[in-house]
């Protein structure tokens, strides 16, 4: 198995890098291109690569910056985006047939405008799954081992980062599309509190859940993508300041869910990431989830083919995958009352997950069942349902590897809704790159 991962570099030291003119944008930008074009032909991540614009926008700010100093921490950074998410000037093809006619947006989304006022360089658009769901498939291979998948639906994003082929990428998550494919490829990930990020310009899938988050070559990378574009409340940009504090406390999450389906190297995983924060000084323990997860991912369902349904019930079904179609027709079939009975049921589960364990915990559970899989799917989205469902902000980071393949195996960190300030103060302290997270 020949390895084509390679770490992108921590953007902190980039941006030092850039600000004090060691390096250019320019530089970053065209080692990034070379870099799609020595491997990308193997990984399969990108749709459209904005060469001569990216190039442009990178000599602007590089010519921006002994006039007016960095706009911020992205300055000169590039950026791979999720092709659901607009950028002006490509269409937004979603991996569907059904939009294979689609032009070229008109405007970017609104989370790209902001990376882009923040001085981002958006390098181009990477592949999805159809519509973010779970079919049709794309090209796009892990770099750790090629006949695996990157997971979905944000292959393109979690590839592209992990192959060292850019710095930082946009996805986007309604069950598991951040924080899974992160896990698989071995890079990090921040899913900030479901629905925390609004804006026009992203094509959905369950309004209920579709949350844009942040890849990024370890944590911390994604933590400071997402407080580029983050509304201020939550408070992001806050969080490398001296004296902001995380949690002192940590839950290791048992359920039966996570206990039948877990492989053994995945506990063992987990159980050595619990023992590496215990020793770095926090407090850790073990407890049950206050709500059954198999629960969560039943309501999940309902409310995810619901809202499909009513979304694209009017597509010509034939330009579908399958499996798509299929579970929109499914979708339509779900009464409204069944609809918000779920609804309901899934606030109370919030409700008694969260007021149990308290909002000074943050919990710790595995990514995913298994490592990557090679069966042509995108891998089992189940473990990180119920941490989209119960709304706080969800980061990826690095278990010890799988000992029998080298395959990454990653947890999850979740604090509750709104804390996104808190999980990301924790990422950015040296204590994060200290873990090895």
């Amino acid at each position: 198995m020949t390895s084509l991962a390679k770490d992108p570099g921590r953007v902190r030291d980039l941006a030092a890098s850039i600000a004090r003119r060691a390096l250019t944008s320019q530089e970053l930008v065209q080692r990034c291109l070379d870099r799609i074009g020595e491997v990308d032909a193997q990984v399969q991540a990108w749709i459209h690569v904005l060469t001569d614009e990216a190039l442009e926008t990178a000599r602007a700010l590089d010519a921006e910056l002994p006039k007016h100093g960095p706009r911020g921490p992205l300055h000169g950074i590039p950026v791979a985006v999720k092709d659901v998410i607009d950028v002006a000037g490509l269409p937004t093809r979603a991996n569907s047939a059904s939009r294979a006619d689609a032009a070229p947006a008109t405007a970017d989304a609104t989370v790209v405008a902001h990376l882009r006022a923040a001085g981002a360089v958006i390098l181009g658009k990477v592949h999805t799954t159809e519509f973010a769901y779970y079919q049709s498939v794309p090209p796009t291979r892990n770099p750790h081992d090629l006949s695996r998948t990157p997971g979905g639906s944000s292959a393109g994003s979690s590839a592209a980062v992990a192959a060292g082929m850019v710095p930082l990428a946009l996805g986007t998550q309604t069950a598991g599309s951040v924080n899974r494919p992160a896990a698989y490829t071995g890079i990090g990930a921040f899913k900030p509190s479901t629905l925390a990020i609004g804006g026009a310009g992203v094509v959905p899938l369950a309004p209920t859940y579709d949350t844009v988050g942040g890849f990024g070559g370890a944590p911390e990378d994604a933590v400071m993508l997402v407080a580029a574009y983050a509304a201020d409340h939550l408070r992001l940009g806050e969080a490398a300041n001296a004296g902001a504090r995380g949690p002192e406390r940590v839950i290791k999450l048992t359920d039966p869910v996570l206990d039948a389906k877990a492989a053994p190297a995945v506990k063992t995983s987990l159980d050595a990431l619990a023992g590496r924060l215990e020793n770095s000084g926090l407090g850790v323990e073990t407890a049950a989830s206050p709500a059954p997860l198999a629960d969560i991912l039943a309501d999940h369902r309902i409310v995810l083919l619901y809202e499909m349904g009513r979304l694209y019930g009017g597509t010509r079904q034939d330009l579908l995958a399958p499996k798509l179609a299929e579970d929109i027709a499914q979708g339509l079939t779900i009464a409204a009352a069944t609809y918000h009975a779920a609804l309901h049921r899934l606030a109370l589960a919030r409700r008694a997950f969260w007021s149990t364990l308290g909002d000074d915990a943050m919990i710790v559970m595995p990514a995913a069942p298994d490592i990557a899989p090679a069966d042509g799917t995108t891998g089992d989205p189940s473990f990180v349902i119920p941490s989209t469902v119960l709304g706080g902000p969800v980061a990826t980071v690095r278990g010890a590897p799988d000992p029998a393949t080298g395959m990454p195996i990653g947890a999850l960190l979740m604090l509750p809704p709104g804390h996104d300030r808190a999980l990301a103060s924790f990422l950015l302290a040296p204590r994060a790159r200290e873990l090895g997270l």
